[in-house]
This record gives structure tokens, sequence and C-alpha cells, in this order.
């Protein structure tokens, strides 16, 4: 994701599945860039995690492109 300008806090929101079986998770908001805890996640189970920025000229950014990762 790029850098926004005067971004206030970051969202991020998570979901697995596929097939039709996507289970999303509740969006979780942070003041931190660097590092957001995504609770509750399963480990062994893959995730698909978006983040964007809240705040700058256009008040959110768009979502990242979406990226898999294993919970551990």
């Amino acid at each position: 994701m790029q850098p926004v300008d005067n971004a206030r806090s970051y969202q991020v929101r998570a979901s697995t599945g596929n097939n039709g079986n996507t289970v999303s998770l509740p969006t979780v908001d942070s003041t931190q860039a660097r590092r957001v805890i995504l609770p509750n996640l399963t480990p062994g189970t893959t995730y698909t995690v978006q983040a964007r920025a809240v705040g700058g000229t256009t008040g959110y950014s768009d979502w990242s492109d979406p990226v898999s990762h294993m919970a551990t």
C-alpha cells in the first residue's frame, strides 16, 4: 500500500474460505501503520487480508490488493 498523506488511522479486513463459503471477520481499526493485530484468528487457517488508510484528502484510500497469509 502506498503512503497516504495525513492518514489518521488504518482499517484492515480479513476473510477466509472460497467457493461461496467466504467468512468475513470484523474490520479492525488501528492508528498503527506498520503493525495491526487481527484478533481471534485460527492457527493453520489461510486468510485474505486488505488494508486502507483513513483520512487524507479523500477520506478513505482504496483497499489494497488482497494478500493471503496463513495464521500461526
